[in-house]
């Protein structure tokens, strides 16, 4: 009797999983001020798991050259502050195609993907069955990402990514601190270096997604969270740069 009345008050009185949860938005732009388009995030973080939703809109110059509409979710699991990721999907617009893919984990590891239409075409090589296992969605990747600088404020690690097709990894280095203050953020940021490497999934027409330059990313060291999301992203271009930055900051 003891014992369950024990397990009852520690019921009622446990501290519940400290949770957070985030509206952004952002706009693209290149050579400073052409725009590109605009991406919004709603993200939901707490000790135990996460969901991530985002919608990427483009404009400007970029719709000259390809209308694109994106509209992507994911969601996992949190242990110890590592993500693991349970399931994505994707609806893309683009080029006047229309392409939906779903992908989920097992209690295996293994990773299944519906995809509508299917590639014709899976790279050489295309990714295999240890690299679909041991990498995360993209979502989930930035999920890792911000978890993992929110905790440990270091630019540090390497994360595997996989989305139906593609298999790369998105690298972490350099790290300073700088402070930010702008579309209703106000504190310290650290900025890291970012590498895109493609590995699997890629063919010869992919050769620019190969050739994708070193950028910078700027994660926002909110306090008392251990999530740090992303508020600026910058990719050198041929002629000039582009840039991902926030324009609207809010946290519940």
């Amino acid at each position: 009797m003891r014992a369950r009345i024990l397990a009852l008050v520690l019921a009622l009185t446990a501290t519940p999983a400290a949770a957070d949860t985030f509206t952004l938005s952002y706009e693209g732009a290149a050579l400073g001020f052409i725009p590109l388009g605009n991406i919004s995030v709603d993200a939901d973080i707490n000790d135990a798991g996460y969901e991530i939703s985002t919608t990427m809109a483009s404009g400007g110059l970029l719709n000259i050259f390809e209308h694109m509409n994106i509209q992507a979710s994911a969601s996992g699991v949190i242990n110890n502050g590592r993500v693991s990721w349970r399931h994505y999907e994707l609806d893309h617009h683009y080029s006047r195609k229309h392409r939906v893919i779903a992908m989920t984990v097992a209690e295996d590891g293994a990773v299944t993907a519906e995809i509508n239409p299917t590639y014709r075409i899976w790279g050489t090589p295309a990714a295999n069955e240890d690299q679909r296992r041991g990498a995360r969605d993209p979502l989930s990747s930035v999920v890792a990402m911000a978890i993992e600088v929110g905790e440990h404020r270091q630019c540090v690690g390497s994360y595997p990514t996989f989305d139906g097709r593609f298999y790369y990894l998105l690298q972490l280095g350099g790290g300073r601190t700088g402070h930010f203050n702008s579309a209703g953020y106000d504190g310290e940021v650290l900025k890291c270096s970012l590498s895109y490497v493609a590995v699997a999934g890629y063919e010869a027409s992919d050769s620019w997604r190969r050739r994708i330059p070193h950028g910078e990313i700027w994660f926002a060291l909110a306090p008392n969270s251990p999530f740090a999301p992303p508020v600026r992203i910058t990719t050198p271009l041929s002629a000039g740069g582009a840039v991902v930055r926030l324009t609207h900051w809010r946290r519940i």
